[in-house]
């Protein structure tokens, strides 16, 4: 054990620099393989520096565009990637307007940079006027609509708010809430309160009457948290770029949302049980149960991964490892990346994770909340459910 924990958390270092150095990587060359494997990208520039026999629009997947309508159309129909659109007045706004398919939160100002590098090039392959000199000197921002099946989409910060929210919620769930459970447990039985209480009611009422009591306390501190986050919303409107109008919700992936943030804390609080119960203090309880909060907040390190490709190999099979899975479950459904299928799939697998941590939990209860000198013996407990 000394050795262990000596070397864990250095391991754990390690592993956790290489799988976010890793992530940020693979979030790189997905967005450069998204560019890059754009089949075409249309351009229109009612400024008159990028012209139809341009040599930069020569090249795939450029094309000149003729009418902002049609561009428009052509990405509607998704016959084009994206549509590059420089207005008359570009001096004088300093806004280029992007047309785009939305695949994802990586589409998120995906063309930003070609749109302007693609007007600058074009400056430099002639003798600049002054006009033009303006142009290469000023820097642009970007207005960018995102078509999907033809129908725009909302783009911004107010497509990450749903996301963060959720994950949040499970981070407080888990992490802060779970604590308490293990906190509850582990000193009911150090100072032997535990015998009192098993005089009084059974041991499946007891552990369910925690669980109930814990949900209610964590829903209180998120009230009280939504409550000023609103506060603060209200307060400093002004000063947000944020249009919490446009925020849209989705009844079926809010209902599922819930049910995997409960259903993951409830797995999280059985284990905190039976690590309460194995254990004989507090202390060694909470050394021991950071491995398991450890593991149910480990897809943070790796989040931007998931973010670029929520079906991906990763993001599934963490879908159905019982202590990654609420979390990403939860961000992929938000992201709406589950199908019907899947959703109902991995329902199940929560309910049998949830089913099979309660058995276990229970019977380290019943087998070492009277137990107060040693650890528990995983052998002894082995052999005592065979008995049983």
């Amino acid at each position: 054990m000394f050795w262990l924990t000596t070397l864990l958390f250095p391991i754990f270092i390690v592993a956790v620099s290489l799988i976010s150095g890793l992530s940020s990587a693979s979030v790189e060359n997905k967005i450069k393989e998204q560019a890059s494997s754009s089949k075409l990208i249309l351009v229109l520039d009612e400024t008159l520096n990028i012209k139809v026999d341009s040599p930069l629009l020569a090249q795939a997947p450029f094309s000149y565009e003729p009418s902002l309508d049609e561009g428009i159309g052509r990405i509607k129909s998704g016959e084009a990637s994206a549509f590059i659109y420089y207005p008359k007045d570009l001096l004088t706004s300093k806004q280029i307007k992007i047309y785009a398919q939305d695949t994802g939160l990586l589409a998120i100002g995906q063309y930003d940079d070609l749109a302007q590098q693609l007007l600058k090039q074009q400056i430099l392959t002639e003798l600049p006027d002054q006009t033009q000199i303006e142009l290469f000197n000023t820097s642009f921002s970007s207005v960018q609509q995102l078509f999907k099946n033809g129908v725009a989409t909302e783009v911004g910060l107010e497509k990450l708010i749903i996301p963060g929210v959720v994950v949040v919620a499970y981070i407080l769930f888990t992490s802060f809430a779970t604590s308490y459970m293990l906190q509850s447990v582990s000193e009911e039985k150090e100072n032997r309160m535990i015998e009192i209480m098993l005089s009084i009611v059974k041991p499946k009422e007891l552990i369910w009457g925690k669980i109930f009591a814990l949900v209610g306390v964590i829903l209180t501190q998120i009230l009280v948290l939504v409550i000023l986050a609103v506060g603060s919303l209200l307060l400093f409107q002004k000063n947000i770029s944020i249009d919490f109008s446009k925020i849209a919700i989705n009844p079926i992936q809010l209902i599922f949302s819930l049910f995997y943030l409960v259903v993951g804390f409830l797995f999280i609080a059985n284990i905190m049980v039976g690590v309460g119960a194995a254990m004989p203090t507090y202390k060694e309880a909470q050394s021991f149960s950071s491995i398991f909060i450890m593991l149910s907040i480990f897809p943070l390190y790796f989040i931007m991964l998931i973010v670029a490709e929520p079906s991906g190999p990763l993001a599934i099979a963490m879908s159905y490892f019982p202590f990654t899975a609420p979390m990403i479950l939860l961000f992929r459904n938000v992201l709406g990346e589950l199908s019907a299928l899947e959703t109902i799939l991995s329902s199940l697998v929560l309910l049998i994770y949830v089913a099979l941590a309660f058995v276990v939990s229970y019977k380290l209860f019943e087998f070492g909340s009277l137990e107060y000198s040693q650890k528990i013996s995983f052998k002894s407990f082995l052999k005592s459910l065979r008995r049983n």
